[in-house]
């Protein structure tokens, strides 16, 4: 930290409303030594900080949550300690009525990663123009990530140049970024086209019931949701195998569509993630499921596969 930076957050403690709350997610990466560092120098020089350290060990990388769920994914340097020190302090302006009239209907989240370089004289403005977007409304997550410390991420993105705003993996800006056409893309997706990040989104938050309502409504398995039942990440496959359970509450035979797909890549796929799928058949499937499981015995899966197929058979014949 430079003495200009000391400089700049020293003078927050100005504005920063005691008790605000700053997280360090930790994960297993050497990048959380580095943001813990500066944790500690920040705590130093905005006394009335509380830093909370929650040990995710998850799926995403470490970085600091903001108030309002803003993640910050790097350490700000230079042309990125203002806008953070905002985000911080909740001293940027409300977002427009007009545009939270707009986004106030929203069902669906919407994942923003907005990439970011310390000496872009471009980034903060676009930083500040969106942070009270993710404020304005819980169902936005605003992703603010320094692309140099992230190079795995700015790569998944092919990220060329700062700043580049990414929605849902699929939708970009770069450069100047108008609010009034990002609202409203986000206000107009089709549910069906959320990936896989947006309903991890949801399910974190407990919204397994809405998002079967959501199916539900829109008389269709959300492709996504066949990628979290597959992901390598426990806690990732035990939300969406919630969410299976409520569509299957509300619509049995909606809820069944999703073993024709999940049959298809079961060989593929470790033996973890073969059982949890196996007790999903248990839980949903119908009597025409029986004869997959038991042609699938003959196969001879591991102890761990076999015991989960045997058990979906017996709740299957009850």
């Amino acid at each position: 930290m430079t003495p200009q930076e000391e400089a700049l957050f020293r003078n927050a403690s100005r504005s920063v409303p005691a008790g605000t709350i700053l997280k360090q997610v930790v994960a297993d990466d050497e990048r959380s030594a580095i943001m813990a560092q500066f944790c500690e120098r920040l705590k130093k020089l905005i006394p009335q900080l509380s830093i909370v350290a929650e040990d995710d060990r998850g799926p995403d990388p470490p970085h600091l949550l903001l108030p309002h769920g803003i993640r910050y994914l790097g350490i700000p340097q230079a042309n990125e300690v203002p806008p953070f020190i905002d985000a911080l302090a909740g001293t940027l302006p409300p977002l427009a009525d007009s545009l939270r009239e707009r986004l106030h209907p929203l069902a669906s989240p919407a994942v923003l990663e907005l990439y970011i370089t310390p000496h872009c004289t471009f980034c903060p403005a676009a930083a500040r123009r969106l942070i009270p977007l993710s404020s304005g409304n819980r169902l936005i997550r605003l992703s603010i990530i320094d692309g140099l410390m992230y190079p795995e991420l700015a790569s998944r993105n092919a990220i060329q140049s700062v700043p580049t705003l990414v929605m849902d993996g699929q939708y970009r800006w770069t450069g100047p970024m108008e609010l009034d056409e990002i609202a409203a893309l986000i206000a107009t997706r089709d549910p069906l086209s959320l990936t896989p990040a947006a309903l991890e989104m949801m399910l974190k938050q407990g919204a397994a019931k809405q998002l079967a309502k959501m199916m539900s409504e829109r008389n269709a398995v959300f492709p996504a949701l066949l990628e979290l039942l597959c992901h390598e990440q426990w806690p990732v496959r035990l939300g969406a195998m919630v969410a299976v359970e409520e569509l299957n509450a509300l619509r049995p035979e909606l809820a069944q569509q999703v073993i024709d797909p999940l049959w298809k890549r079961i060989d593929a796929l470790p033996d973890a993630i073969q059982g949890d799928l196996f007790y999903v058949f248990g839980e949903i499937g119908g009597t025409t499921v029986i004869p997959r499981l038991t042609f699938f015995l003959q196969g001879g899966p591991s102890v761990e596969v076999r015991d989960a197929v045997q058990e979906a058979l017996e709740k299957l014949k009850q």
